[in-house]
């Protein structure tokens, strides 16, 4: 589950709406949480960008930016694994990592 990217329907920071989005998740935090980093097709957007030699497993449909440092916590019940779409190779992984830690000063 941690590296991968699935299709879930993301909540808006309002939390009241929602929008169908691959998003990264990149950590468990219990059995019921997990932390991820939405996806957006938006090149311009701030965040590392991945493509299709960026994966090991799966496909997106577009050149996609993870968008860092926008980290939202979903029930781990919405993470499905029919809706796994990608899975980024490891250093790619790492790479968003270190990009996320660099955001927050860790």
């Amino acid at each position: 589950m941690v590296g991968a990217i699935y299709f879930i329907e993301m909540p808006y920071s309002d939390f009241k709406t929602f929008k169908g989005r691959p998003v990264l998740v990149f950590k468990m935090l219990d059995k019921s949480d997990v932390l991820v980093l939405p996806l957006t097709t938006n090149l311009k957007r701030k965040g590392i960008v991945v493509n299709k030699d960026d994966l090991k497993e799966g496909s997106l449909k577009k050149d996609s930016v993870v968008i860092v440092p926008k980290v939202t916590a979903v029930d781990r019940g919405i993470i499905l694994d029919e809706h796994k779409i990608a899975v980024l190779q490891d250093e790619v992984f790492e790479k968003v990592l270190k990009g996320l830690c660099e955001e927050f000063g860790c």
